[in-house]
Order: C-alpha cells, then structure tokens, then sequence
C-alpha cells in the first residue's frame, strides 16, 4: 500500500459553518438540505475524519515499518474490523449480542453481515465472488486474526500491491496491502453514491445516531 492511498483520498474538506462538529448539528443541516454538496461535506466531516484517525493513518504508520515482522498480521486485523464497520453502516444495522438478524436494525451474526458484504460489494466480490469463498475468509483469516492471532488453515499473509492478488484461494496467500487498495476503492464508491442514494443516506444516519449515542466524546464526535 503506497503512503498516500489511504490518506489522501479521505482527506475532503468541508464547510464549518454549514457542519457545526457534534453529529446532532450535521444531522440537522442535512434534514435541512440533503444535496449531493450537503452529503459530500457530512461524509467527509463525519465519515471521513473518523477512519484517517482511528484506522487508516495508524495502518500508515505501521506499515512505514517495513520490518516484515508480524506488520502484515496487525494490519489485516484492523482492515477485517473495519470491513465489518463498513458492512455495518452500508445497512444502518449495530451489533447487539444474540439480536435477530434485522430486528430494530441489529445484527447478531458477524458471520453472515461479512461474508453477504464481501460477495455483494465492488472491489471485494471480484476476488472472492461465491459465499463459500467469503466464508473462508471470515472463517481462516478474519476468525482466526480476531479470536486466534494468526490465520488458520495455512494462510499467509503477504504484501506488496502488484506482487500477489487481494486474495489467492488456491495458494492461501492474502494480501493486507491490496486489501488496504481495495477498502479505498470500495470507500471512493460508497460516497459517491451516497450523495443521491436514498437508503444509504437513511443507513448512514441510523448507524452514525447510534454511534453518537454511545460515544464518550459526543462534543467532538464527528472529529473521530
């Protein structure tokens, strides 16, 4: 992953005096005038700033690294924990342990939220099309970092973006700097689309209500 992919792209500006920081006064603004201008400034005052502090500036960070010592494994952590927060806030739904799928916009199943975002979401379902093939990810490499601190059944984690693919299911070869390329991509699309996109607009202030709702430094929220 090159030092300006996941940077740069994320870093739009917006307007102060039409998005006040905390999220209620965005939310505000945009019930006001929900243009594509309107939801280009939210996303990227809300969205955007959020994932450059918490994920991808510290996926920088640790990258520049270049000590091949285990790097590969903490970063692909962090990109399954934020694929899942993606797949999350594609559908406005929040994790509550044991919720129906749906119900009240819950989910209780991690597995099925991230295998159905992986098969059904550009880049990702160009690599990994089939369910079966998304199941393996979650299972051998999201499972196996989160709960196990290593991949299972053999996967290796590699990097380097034109030296292997996003994900090769015949050598077991996984590439956490591909994966950083297409989680950039796949936000590229995500906010164009939202700007005119009714249901992700309606997602997005479903999820980032409940966000707020639980953030410790709701004052500042929208500044990550």
């Amino acid at each position: 992953m090159s030092d300006t992919i996941l940077t740069e792209r994320v870093n739009i500006p917006y307007n102060q005096d039409q998005f006040p920081g905390a999220w209620p006064a965005i939310k505000a603004a945009l019930a006001g005038d929900s243009s594509p201008e309107q939801w280009e400034n939210a996303t990227g005052r809300c969205l955007d700033t959020r994932l450059r502090h918490r994920y991808l500036d510290p996926i920088k960070g640790i990258a520049r690294s270049r000590k091949l010592k285990g790097e590969g494994f903490l970063i692909l952590t962090i990109q399954c924990s934020l694929l899942e927060f993606l797949a999350s806030l594609r559908l406005g739904w929040n994790y509550s342990h044991g919720a129906d799928w749906g119900d009240n916009f819950e989910y209780g199943d991690s597995k099925r939220l991230f295998v159905d975002f992986l098969r059904r979401n550009t880049p990702f379902l160009n690599f990994i099309p089939t369910k079966a093939k998304a199941t393996t990810f979650y299972r051998d490499i999201r499972c196996g970092l989160v709960h196990e601190a290593q991949t299972k059944d053999g996967w290796v984690v590699k990097g380097g973006s034109s030296k292997y693919p996003l994900v090769d299911f015949d050598t077991k070869v996984v590439n956490r700097d591909a994966m950083g390329d297409a989680i950039d991509d796949y936000l590229a699309n995500y906010r164009q689309a939202v700007k005119t996109d009714q249901d992700l607009q309606e997602a997005f202030i479903r999820k980032f209500d409940n966000l707020y709702h639980h953030a410790s430094l709701a004052p500042d929220f929208a500044a990550g």
